[in-house]
């Protein structure tokens, strides 16, 4: 480590993202729902990453590792000289099925790495959702799983920005190169999508603190109403517009108009939107909605989807954005088709 190095400035560097190619990616669960299978993965730092980023921050000669037995699992020690001093972070896992020694060493070294801050942000991460198929595809793992009988192969989700140093930060595909692939009709949908999305976003800008358009907010908050039925089904709009924005005084959607804060506007404004999303979503690909709500509960295993209604307060717009990548793959690969 660089004496002129603060403690500070040590903990950015071992707390920086990794670049995507030391992020493997595990699966955590798995299942089957109409006949598909899927699997959730968790991203997870390489131990060999882990070294390279001690060797870097502290030099080959500034850290050590040691491991131990700890209840039936393996402890491991990360100590590093900082300061004139050696300090000491340590923690555990239980020994693997498969390698169990090496897995159990391995697993201990990354969890003790985190106690350093090494990898800490990919805990910020969720489940990803990934389809299992039976041929293998560029870049696809493998999956065997004998509990679930899921077995096929899967593709790694992307990292969203924020967890990519800043060299990989929004290498995706050219968006121009991808929507001369795609056929016209689909460029038009997905065109009329991002305007809609736009017009959202501004409304959603207008509902911020300091720049407040009730009258367009209202406006939008009518035709999310319109869009996902709630409208026509006014009995659910005050029950959930009570459980969003905890107000006992409205008991008309008049009431809402008249007299909800903005506040409360924008709290049931962030409730609807995904929703309406999704029904804008299932409309531009011309697919059933129970397609787009088997998607959803794929997603929302704890939830029973039963209908629309049920979406609302769970459903968030990186969900809608998913389901909409599982219809295009679904379209693509024929495992989804169109309503007539």
């Amino acid at each position: 480590m660089k004496k002129d190095c603060s403690m500070e400035e040590v903990m950015q560097r071992l707390q920086a993202p990794f670049p995507s190619k030391d992020i493997e990616w595990r699966v955590s669960r798995s299942g089957q729902s109409n006949g598909k299978k899927y699997a959730f993965v968790l991203a997870y730092v390489t131990n060999r990453a882990i070294q390279n980023r001690l060797d870097e921050v502290f030099g080959p000669a500034g850290w050590q590792n040691d491991f131990s037995d700890f209840m039936q699992g393996v402890l491991c020690t990360i100590s590093c000289y900082v300061d004139g001093e050696w300090i000491k972070k340590s923690d555990g896992a239980e020994q693997t099925q498969f390698e169990s020694l090496k897995g159990g060493l391995s697993s201990a070294m990354k969890r003790a790495a985190v106690q350093w801050g090494i990898g800490r942000y990919l805990y910020r991460l969720e489940e990803n959702y990934v389809q299992v198929f039976d041929n293998k595809r560029d870049g696809s793992n493998y999956i065997n799983d004998k509990k679930t009988n899921v077995k096929g192969y899967w593709v790694p989700p992307k990292l969203p920005d924020w967890a990519l140093p800043a060299d990989e930060k929004g290498n995706c595909r050219n968006a121009s190169q991808e929507n001369q692939k795609k056929p016209e009709k689909q460029n038009q949908r997905e065109n009329s999508q991002s305007k809609q999305s736009n017009k959202d976003d501004s409304v959603q800008k207008n509902t911020g603190k300091q720049s407040f358009d009730r009258p367009r907010c209202l406006k939008v908050i009518g035709e999310y109403l319109e869009t996902t039925g709630l409208k026509e089904q006014p009995r659910f709009i005050i029950p959930l517009f009570k459980k969003v924005t905890q107000n006992s005084t409205c008991k008309s959607l008049q009431n809402i108009f008249d007299k909800a804060t903005e506040e409360e506007l924008r709290a049931f404004y962030g409730v609807l939107r995904p929703v309406n999303d999704l029904v804008l979503i299932t409309n531009n690909f011309n697919v059933a909605l129970s397609d787009s709500l088997r998607y959803v509960q794929i997603l929302l295993p704890n939830v029973k989807i039963e209908s629309l209604f049920s979406c609302f307060i769970n459903l968030t717009k990186d969900h809608v954005k998913e389901v909409a990548t599982f219809i295009k793959e679904d379209l693509q690969s024929g495992n989804l088709t169109k309503i007539a």
